[in-house]
């Protein structure tokens, strides 16, 4: 069960960097299309999520059920000296 958190975990996280990256470069060169949009809409709906749940994500709660390790990246698979960085 943890490496399927820490699968999607992964995934949400990668999507959630390249929406990051990719809003940057639509305001670079001011080209607002539709999927500009949507990586805001999804950065968006992350912030209000992460608020929601006193500044921390879901995904880190629920796989801290699942072990008792405490590393930076028990619960995605990055490096620990990335991990560290987005917790």
């Amino acid at each position: 069960m943890l490496n399927l958190i820490k699968s999607l975990h992964t995934l949400i996280w990668l999507v959630m960097a390249m929406s990051v990256f990719y809003i940057g470069y639509c305001v670079v060169m001011m080209n607002f299309d539709s999927l500009f949009y949507v990586a805001v809409i999804l950065i968006s709906l992350e912030i209000v999520i992460i608020v929601a749940n006193s500044w921390q994500c879901p995904l880190t709660g629920i796989a801290r059920r699942h072990t008792d390790e405490t590393s930076p990246n028990f619960d995605i698979y990055l490096p620990k000296i990335i991990a560290q960085y987005n917790k």
